[in-house]
């Protein structure tokens, strides 16, 4: 039984831990890591990497880090979404908007409808960009590190090159 379990285990932890796939993981991981509706991200990311045959530790690991950026980028996801309709600014500050949702969920949603679309379509306009950018620094971060070949562990390359200062 431990034999099976370890198995799993192994497999999650080096899915996918080549180079390319290893970037996609980390700019998909990120992407929907800061998708601006709270709660949404990790089923996202758990999805894609279902989906994709990502690293799920990686992925999940990455959208956990993500969580205070996310709350970071909501306005300014919320600021291009309503520039691109030509919508009236939103009024309410997020952490009064956060209690009117947590209070009557059904009812925010009804009637902050129009929000919720603009602050997604920011995030939806922006989304491959930043998937691209991130998806290329971590390809040009991770081949300094890892054999585009395969699952070169980084604790393998570091002992090649004597111990770290």
């Amino acid at each position: 039984m431990f034999k099976k379990v370890k198995g799993v285990i192994h497999r999650e932890l080096t899915n996918g831990l080549n180079l390319r796939r290893g970037s996609i993981a980390i700019a998909s991981s990120f992407t929907l890591g800061i998708f601006p509706i709270i709660g949404f991200s990790t089923p996202l990311n758990t999805l894609s990497a279902f989906l994709f045959r990502l690293n799920q530790p990686i992925v999940q690991a990455l959208n956990w880090v993500l969580g205070p950026l996310k709350w970071l980028l909501i306005i300014p996801f919320l600021r291009f979404g309503e520039w691109l309709f030509a919508a009236e600014p939103f009024m309410l500050s997020l952490s009064e908007f956060s209690k009117i949702f947590f209070d009557d969920w059904i009812a925010t949603t009804r009637e902050f409808a129009w929000t919720f679309i603009h602050v997604i379509s920011g995030w939806l306009v922006l989304a491959p960009v930043i998937y691209l950018l991130v998806y290329y620094l971590s390809i040009t971060v991770l081949s300094k590190r890892v054999s585009p070949q395969g699952t070169e562990s980084l604790t393998r390359k570091k002992e090649e090159h004597g111990p770290a200062a």
